[in-house]
């Protein structure tokens, strides 16, 4: 059975076809869902650069606006809905958190919104898949 579905929340369009993607779903499992928006502070100093307090303050504040949209959609169509901004790598900070809120299921979209970083890094959603404990849903927009 499952009860909890964590989304992994960027506010890009594959996220946003995540988002939909679970709507239609959870309309058949009723299940809780708890959307993720990571916001990863380390990337910006990968330039080489200091990056002035007041930017990390706007990311968070992006993230913060980006969450409250999708959990008020949610909340639209009826669904019971948490969300969380956090901090840190994002494939790490979304299995950790899975593994807390015991959730049953992962769903992400297949690209998110840091393209460049993850050519070389490898994506978040490849991470989930490989090191998640729980069934990872990536869908493709």
């Amino acid at each position: 059975m499952i009860d909890k579905i964590l989304l992994a929340y960027d506010g890009s369009e594959n996220a946003d076809s995540a988002l939909e993607y679970l709507i239609k779903l959870n309309t058949m499992l009723k299940a809780k869902v708890f959307i993720i928006h990571v916001v990863d502070p380390t990337s910006l100093y990968s330039y080489g650069v200091d990056i002035p307090p007041q930017v990390y303050t706007d990311i968070r504040a992006h993230g913060k606006n980006i969450l409250d949209k999708a959990i008020e959609k949610l909340k639209n169509e009826g669904m019971e809905v948490e969300g969380m901004l956090l901090e840190g790598s994002p494939a790490t900070t979304i299995i950790e958190n899975s593994d807390k809120l015991s959730v049953d299921m992962i769903i992400t979209g297949s690209r998110g919104l840091s393209t460049f970083r993850s050519a070389l890094l490898g994506s978040v959603s490849a991470k989930l898949v490989h090191d998640s404990k729980v069934p990872v849903l990536v869908v493709k927009q």
